[in-house]
């Protein structure tokens, strides 16, 4: 998150608080964007149906994967912070690069915590492969959009994003590697779009 000094002296809190209310104003929009067919109620969560977890290896790979996502956040948000201090395109593909391999681990996870989503969040990593040379729109089209992803409940969605999001950060700086106003805004709503996913994720394959 950003961080603003105690210091009263007016002009200089501008920036940053102006810049804050802007991030909370985009996240807030950015989590109804999908809200009609994805957004999941409190209700909606508890009802969807889970792997138990039977063995105390899947416990320890239970506590591994709710550690990861914690650090996901925590990461998602110093890319933020990196995007602020005007970082260059190695920085923000590292960053983006371990969010995409943690996504990648949370998505393997929730193949086997919710069954329903098998098929869908398998096809979903291929986007690996892809990111080198796939265009915007198809991105957007069929992995922002499902249009080459088999049908799947909405939870599945939520789970899919910790991948897709990271990796059409990629995308952009792939295609802007001089990081321009516009790619920087387009990085700054993908990152802020993930992380208003994060806190569903958790209680869909965690608990």
């Amino acid at each position: 998150m950003l961080s603003i000094r105690p210091d009263w002296s007016g002009p200089i809190l501008l920036k940053p608080v102006v810049r804050l209310l802007f991030f909370c104003a985009v996240l807030s929009a950015l989590q109804g964007v999908h809200a009609s067919s994805t957004k999941l109620s409190d209700k909606d969560v508890q009802a969807v149906e889970k792997a138990a977890i039977d063995t105390d290896e899947e416990e320890k790979q239970r506590q591994a994967i709710a550690v990861m996502l914690a650090e996901y956040e925590i990461e998602g948000k110093k890319l933020l912070d990196r995007l602020d201090e005007n970082a260059g395109r190695n920085e923000i593909d590292q960053q983006a690069g371990a969010l995409l391999a943690s996504g990648e681990k949370i998505m393997d996870w929730g193949r086997f915590r919710l069954a329903q989503c098998d098929a869908y969040l398998e096809k979903s990593l291929e986007l690996k492969g892809m990111i080198p040379e796939i265009t915007r729109e198809a991105l957007e089209r069929d992995y922002h959009h499902d249009g080459a992803l088999p049908k799947a409940p909405p939870e599945c969605y939520h789970i899919k994003d910790t991948f897709v999001h990271p990796a059409t950060v990629l995308v952009l700086t792939r295609d802007d590697p001089s990081l321009g106003e516009e790619t920087v805004t387009g990085i700054r709503m993908e990152i802020l779009e993930v992380l208003g996913h994060t806190e569903v994720v958790r209680q869909l394959v965690i608990y």
